[in-house]
This record gives structure tokens, sequence and C-alpha cells, in this order.
């Protein structure tokens, strides 16, 4: 009976041992997951701004020939140099 209590005693420890690290698991995954997709947001918002300020300077290079000449003659000599 004694060894009995014994073993269900060591039993219990060690199923509260590996609740216990589940939990701390779990934790950090959710923690990581979370980081993962906050940074993924922050990054899409980033992105999502410098597209809709590469559409206005695209409009305004299409919107002047003179202005878009005047571009790419430097886009071509920087690709030169470059």
């Amino acid at each position: 009976m004694a060894l009995n209590r014994k073993e269900n005693n060591m039993n219990e420890n060690i199923l509260l041992a590996m609740i216990a690290e589940l939990n701390k698991q779990l934790g950090d995954k959710t923690l990581g997951e979370i980081e993962f997709k906050a940074r993924c947001t922050y990054l899409q918002e980033k992105l999502d701004q410098n597209t809709q300020e590469l559409e206005i300077y695209r409009s305004v290079l299409e919107s002047d020939k003179d202005l878009m000449d005047l571009f790419n003659e430097i886009k071509n000599k920087n690709e030169v140099t470059n």
C-alpha cells in the first residue's frame, strides 16, 4: 500500500511537471505567433504605404511628358554609372 501511494504521488508529480512544461511551451509558441503576426501586419502596412506613394509618383510622371523624359534620362544615366 505504501509503495502504491508513493508511486501515485510520483506519477502525479510527473504529470504536474508535464502540464507545467506544456503550458510554458504553449505560452512561448503563442507569443512567437503573436510577434510574427504583428511584424507581418506592420510590414504589410508599410508595403501598402510605399505602394500608394509609388502610384502617386507614377501618376505624376505619367501626367507630364517632359517630366517623364527627364526622369528616364536620369534613370538611364544612373543605370550606366552603377
